[in-house]
């Protein structure tokens, strides 16, 4: 896969020794299915989470070469033949990619949610299902025939669900983060109280450091100070000054480091889909993708796995817009992470209409161009209906939106990103 602009890739891009693992992340054009099967031999069993949007089953030819066909309609059971045949395989190469604690998000309409968990627990083992995550993806749709669609499914098994680790994401408010001696820490001021129950209104229920010893005796009170030595509690004055003696009493504070203060995963995902086209109009990409993922719930879902485990690998084989990249990136901003991507589209034609549930469909099969710098179309040529000016197909797109993406993150303070370009015909 060629590299059109050379200026603002190549700064980022670093080549592997043959024959060894690439120790940085990797864009690949190509079909899937074979571009899986190449990378296996170097990556089995080294991926912490794999995330999948693949196209829903709105009955249109497939881009990929491994097509089930179908004559005339077909309804029922038979009708989704097809796309979980295209599936089956691929989920079969997705388990061989992951460690033995790592996991795979499925994200999917209502169309094909009850099949694919069906497919999934065939693959995986239902016994290693984790369960479904709700993603609200939009509101209002106050012409909807029926009700408003406002939400997908995000299915999700494990490779051994006995060796994954609880879902996690940062504690949010009213959880409160200072910087304290330079380091994010979450305060917690209201830990340690004179009694557990109801209080009447303006009457302060902390226990104040003087006041230990007296209300919960000596015991707590050296529990405490010596918490105080380690700087896992620290003192903060409180209150208004004593009348007599013109002294404040201290409550004690409670330290977290802010990337150890976490809560379990809600199983409901608010993020609207909006979002996704905002994060491409920060990126100056705006108007050319439609219907993208929003970076911050792939980062969700991300770091929900990977707040442990910084340097793991995420693999995403229907690659689209390239959200995964950014939400890697964004996770390793966060908190210094090495986190790498693996990436894989194919050469789908771009256009800017897409399927108005938020996914993209099956769209007709593409003429192959030299690469991600795009077909090359002879004067007056005419662009396919609905294709971009600006890129031909998804996967220029979306190698072009991993090195604004990587710049982006650099100029906010991220340490470089290393990103390989390849062609499928190059592995």
């Amino acid at each position: 896969m060629t590299d059109p602009n050379p200026a603002r890739g190549d700064s980022a891009a670093s080549a592997a020794a043959p024959g060894t693992p690439p120790a940085d992340s990797l864009v690949v054009e190509g079909d899937n299915l074979a571009v899986l099967r190449a990378l296996l031999p170097a990556h089995r069993g080294t991926v912490k989470v794999v995330y999948i949007d693949p196209p829903y089953n709105t009955g249109n030819a497939h881009v990929y070469r491994d097509r089930f066909g179908t004559s005339g309609p077909v309804t029922g059971a038979a009708g989704h033949a097809e796309w979980l045949a295209f599936m089956r395989p691929r989920l079969e190469l997705a388990r061989e990619f992951l460690r033995e604690d790592g996991v795979l998000f499925l994200h999917i309409d209502d169309r094909e949610s009850a099949y694919a968990q069906i497919l999934g627990h065939e693959v995986f083992g239902e016994h290693n299902s984790l369960g479904t995550l709700i993603h609200q993806r939009a509101k209002g749709g106050g012409n909807a025939r029926m009700f408003v669609r406002g939400h997908d499914y995000i299915h999700i098994w494990g490779k051994d669900a006995e060796q994954v680790a609880p879902f996690v994401t940062e504690k949010k408010p009213p959880a409160r983060y200072e910087t304290i001696d330079g380091r994010r820490m979450l305060v917690d001021d209201d830990f340690l109280r004179v009694s557990f129950g109801r209080y009447r209104r303006g009457e302060e229920r902390r226990l104040m450091y003087e006041d230990i010893e007296t209300v919960r005796g000596s015991a707590k009170k050296a529990e405490v100070d010596a918490r105080l030595a380690t700087g896992d509690y620290m003192l903060r004055p409180w209150g208004d000054p004593d009348p007599a003696t013109g002294e404040r009493r201290h409550a004690v504070l409670r330290l977290t480091p802010a990337e150890q203060a976490t809560s379990k995963l809600y199983s409901i995902i608010r993020v609207m889909n909006a979002d996704g086209s905002a994060d491409l109009d920060s990126l100056g990409l705006g108007g050319v993708f439609g219907y993208p993922k929003p970076v911050e719930l792939l980062r969700i879902l991300i770091e929900s796995q990977t707040w442990s485990d910084p340097d793991a690998m995420v693999l995403d084989f229907f690659a689209g817009s390239g959200t995964t990249a950014e939400a890697v990136m964004r996770a390793n901003l966060r908190d210094g992470g090495r986190r790498r991507f693996l990436l894989v589209q194919v050469a789908e034609p771009l256009r800017t209409a897409y399927s108005s549930t938020g996914g993209r469909i099956m769209a007709a099969a593409p003429t192959r161009g030299p690469g991600i710098a795009g077909p090359t179309r002879g004067p007056g040529a005419a662009e396919p209906a609905g294709a971009s000016a600006a890129f031909a197909t998804i996967s220029a797109f979306c190698a072009e939106r991993v090195r604004c993406a990587a710049a982006a993150h650099e100029e906010a303070g991220g340490a470089p990103v290393s990103v390989r370009f390849l062609g499928q015909d190059e592995l």
